[in-house]
């Protein structure tokens, strides 16, 4: 890829949005490709490629928009529109230019120096990694499922656990080449099949110190990165507002699967009994309670993105309760979308299982988007009543 940005970037947040609009029926075009090939096609890498919107939360003095965490959140859904295992690469590899920002100025300039459009996969499970400190940086050894978009990424970052003084294990982010890494082809899943969320794994490798960051140092206020990228933008939580990330794509099937339903039952007629199904009171309610899904779950998602810029650029004190309702809200979102996808496919009958009909696509990929750990409402729930009734939550967040 060209190392200056596509001249489609538009500095503007709406005309941005717009880009990605325009791109919603090349995406489903190529989805059913997509979820052949396992991976993005790469007619769709190279759109995203020269639309800009890779690069849309990177820093400007690299070349990026520099636009808000929810103007990424809010063209991810909008990508959903058109493929979900699209988006949900789209969304991962995008905050991977945000949180890149929060590095140290040598691990920015070995990426973005060679190559600003360098795209960053990610599996920041930090039990399944372990670091050893040695002079001048870690050894890192481990094997960490998930690495979505890893097929057409050039850089990895990945969670590990460093041994301190004896004291304890410190969680560590560790950003190393793919070269560098053995990639599995573990992805045969139902759903999201196109994302390519492969196992990887490090067998003693070698990671500079400046390649390194302490999970500590993301929760929220300056990073290592402030020096360079001190725009309120890099100073958001990582952990509070990751989930965000995995809610939007799964929001954005939901408008798909809607879109189709409407679509298909507007003027369909029942084989049963030669009914008209857009006359059908249940097909009415169903259709109502899936647009209040998504409604609702963007309000959450947007507002929570607006409101914790304006707590960085009031004060930068984030509280903890202020994260974990964040968290909340993005499963709960996001749980009200998948819920709807499924009641849906349910009332659309057996001929939404034939796989020339994308409604079975939209039901196995929100399926599997909604088993993720931060879409949880059994762990992010707890967490949240446990914190609001005085147990303490999670600390790490």
């Amino acid at each position: 890829m060209n190392n200056v940005l596509k001249t489609t970037l538009k500095s503007d947040e709406e005309n941005l949005l717009e880009e990605a609009r325009e791109l919603v029926p090349l995406l489903k075009e190529y989805a059913t490709e997509t979820e052949a090939l396992g991976r993005l096609h790469p007619r769709v890498v190279t759109a995203l490629h020269d639309s800009g919107l890779w690069r849309i939360i990177q820093p400007k003095q690299v070349g990026g928009a520099n636009l808000s965490y929810r103007a990424m959140i809010e063209v991810t859904v909008e990508l959903g529109r058109g493929c979900g295992s699209t988006a949900w690469v789209y969304g991962n590899l995008a905050s991977h230019h945000w949180m890149l920002a929060m590095w140290p100025k040598a691990a920015q300039d070995c990426v973005w120096l060679d190559d600003p459009d360098a795209l960053i996969a990610s599996s920041v499970i930090f039990q399944a990694g372990q670091a050893e400190s040695v002079a001048g940086g870690y050894v890192l050894n481990g094997r960490w499922p998930f690495c979505s978009g890893i097929d057409i990424s050039g850089w990895v970052m990945l969670g590990g656990m460093v041994e301190v003084n004896g004291k304890g294990r410190d969680p560590r982010l560790f950003l190393v080449p793919k070269s560098d890494i053995e990639v599995l082809e573990t992805w045969d899943v139902s759903g999201l099949c196109g994302t390519g969320s492969k196992d990887v794994v490090a067998s003693r490798i070698f990671v500079r110190d400046e390649m390194s960051l302490r999970a500590a140092d993301v929760l929220g206020g300056a990073t290592p990165g402030s020096e360079v990228n001190p725009d309120a933008v890099y100073k958001l939580p990582v952990q509070a507002l990751f989930s965000h990330i995995i809610a939007a794509p799964i929001v954005g099937i939901t408008r798909c699967a809607v879109d189709e339903f409407i679509s298909t039952n507007t003027s369909s007629v029942s084989l049963y009994n030669k009914s008209k199904i857009a006359q059908h009171p249940t097909v009415q309610i169903r259709l109502s309670d899936a647009t209040s899904a998504i409604e609702s779950a963007q309000m959450l998602l947007y507002r929570n993105c607006d409101e914790a810029l304006e707590i960085i650029n009031a004060d930068g004190h984030i509280d903890v309760g202020d994260k974990h309702r964040w968290r909340r809200d993005a499963a709960y979102g996001a749980n009200l979308c998948a819920d709807a996808v499924a009641s849906l496919y349910r009332i659309s009958g057996g001929k939404a299982a034939y796989r020339s009909n994308p409604m079975q696509r939209y039901y196995r990929d929100v399926s599997v988007g909604i088993n993720h750990i931060n879409m949880s409402r059994d762990i992010i729930g707890a967490e949240y009543g446990s914190y609001a009734l005085g147990l303490g939550g999670n600390p790490n967040i």
